[in-house]
């Protein structure tokens, strides 16, 4: 069952950092420097903002009783291995009977947008809390996350993610072709001659 963590706000801001993967890494020469050797790696950063003042209420209990907790819970867990896998490894390491292996994180989805639906490793958190209620539960907060996409060339072809990642590179392409012209006349004229 998908665990789905809505923003309450698109963010302002979003920045993409692309680093092509050569081939001959960055000192090749003559052809290799033309060689790539898979998905760039993609790095994205964004800045979340949560409020939960608008659904503050008088009584103790009430809805916004927990401020914004929730939704941060929900995004820094999945940066945790589930607690009940950490308890049953602990227990079968005890008795001899396994050799722990570090867990997987959940698998995760950044969708911004229908064009935007990207496996990814979150990397980074960092929250900023502001205006607490009067049990420390913050009321507004704002997270900056930093996010690894996890591209085909990182996932094996059984995997979702790596056919997810194929289909937004499919679908980058279809829209890198009505922004390119398909000639050099387009660009120079036709009367340019090219040596």
């Amino acid at each position: 069952v998908p665990h789905v963590i809505l923003f309450q706000y698109n963010p302002p801001t979003l920045t993409r950092t692309l680093e092509a993967r050569t081939a001959g890494g960055g000192d090749a020469a003559g052809e290799e420097a033309f060689r790539i050797a898979g998905a760039p790696n993609e790095t994205i950063k964004v800045e979340i903002e949560l409020d939960a003042a608008d659904s503050l209420t008088e009584a103790s209990g009430g809805p916004g009783a927990s401020g914004v907790l929730p939704q941060l819970a929900a995004i820094e867990i999945l940066l945790h291995p589930s607690s009940a896998l950490v308890v049953a490894n602990a227990v079968l390491a005890q008795l001899g009977t396994i050799e722990i292996l570090p867990p997987q994180a959940p698998f995760t989805l950044f969708i911004y947008g229908r064009n935007r639906i990207l496996p990814v490793r979150i990397t980074e958190y960092s929250a900023t809390e502001d205006a607490h209620d009067p049990d420390l539960a913050p009321i507004r907060a704002k997270v900056s996350l930093g996010m690894k996409v996890l591209t085909y060339s990182d996932l094996p072809v059984t995997h979702v993610g790596h056919h997810l990642y194929l289909a937004h590179q499919i679908a980058k392409e279809a829209m890198a072709r009505g922004a390119t012209v398909q000639s050099l006349d387009a660009v120079l004229g036709s009367g340019v001659r090219i040596l």
